[in-house]
């Protein structure tokens, strides 16, 4: 008897015949490079988000997305119940990385309070490789904490963290020198590139440790570096993703390597309203499918 599953795989077969492609090329072809739930950092609505934290989040979700990344400006017990009303949930909260461990802990309970699974600290600092194996070690310690509390430490970097220092990196102190389980990061896929970096890369040497990725994408043409940020006048860097040099198929090809569960699209600047852009980028991650 033919079935719906054998009449597809006769037809796949048949066209890969046709076509000189394996069938396994051509269900890929028919895939989403990202199938799971796009979020958003609402850092791209920040100014909107101020004004109004309920109806925001209603505006983010009536996009499309599922999920959000913010930090606790607005407390868990008021952004709790404007997230549920929304219909959306928030698997990560971005802070101000610890100074110390007795700091650090107001955050994890925040977080416990929020019921986040990673809480993310991010800067972009200028450091020698001393004072960056010092943060390593503080990281260690926090990262420890807040796993006996159920909640992963991840770091974010920009773009100072590339900057070659002594045979190595800031970014490669806290990955060589925290345990895996401990510390795991938070890839911006747009700050990697524009230092330089092939995300890629980063994936395939340390498989299983980017849990979580910012989804931006940096303007055609725009010249990276390792010591400025993007100029604030003219043309912003960062556009809607799609719409810049990123290669985002090749990103999400990785991804599975890389560990990656939840993704958070982000325009830090926008040259159009941001809600318009944050619709943008996820009407095109939407449709994205695999090469």
């Amino acid at each position: 008897m033919s079935t719906r599953r054998s009449f597809l795989g006769t037809v796949v077969g048949g066209v890969a015949v046709s076509t000189g492609m394996g069938a396994r090329d051509l269900w890929a072809a028919g895939q989403l490079a990202w199938p799971k739930p796009i979020g958003l950092a609402i850092y791209t609505v920040r100014e909107l988000f101020a004004k109004d934290p309920a109806g925001t989040l209603k505006q983010v979700a009536a996009i499309g997305y599922k999920e959000v990344e913010t930090g606790f400006a607005v407390k868990p017990a008021e952004m709790n119940p404007a997230l549920k009303a929304a219909g959306l949930s928030m698997p990560s909260a971005y802070v101000d990385p610890p100074k110390t461990i007795d700091d650090w802990k107001k955050n994890i309970d925040l977080g416990k309070q929020a019921g986040v699974h990673y809480l993310v600290v991010g800067s972009n600092p200028k450091l020698d490789i001393d004072t960056w194996k010092r943060w390593a070690d503080l990281f260690s310690q926090c990262g420890d904490l807040s796993l006996k509390a159920g909640i992963q430490f991840c770091y974010h970097a920009h773009y100072r963290e590339f900057a070659p220092q002594d045979g190595t990196c800031g970014y490669d102190v806290l990955l060589t020198r925290c345990d895996a389980k401990v510390l795991k990061i938070e890839m911006d896929v747009f700050w990697a590139t524009y230092a330089g970096i092939d995300p890629v890369k980063y994936f395939q040497r340390y498989p299983g440790r980017f849990p979580l990725l910012h989804i931006k994408d940096l303007r055609k043409g725009e010249k990276g570096s390792l010591t400025e940020s993007p100029s604030n006048q003219g043309p912003s860097a960062f556009v809607p993703v799609g719409t810049g040099s990123i290669d985002w198929r090749r990103i999400f090809a990785h991804a599975d390597v890389a560990g990656v569960r939840h993704i958070f699209v982000e325009q830090d600047r926008c040259d159009m309203p941001p809600m318009e852009a944050a619709k943008m980028s996820f009407d095109y991650l939407k449709n994205l499918h695999q090469a």
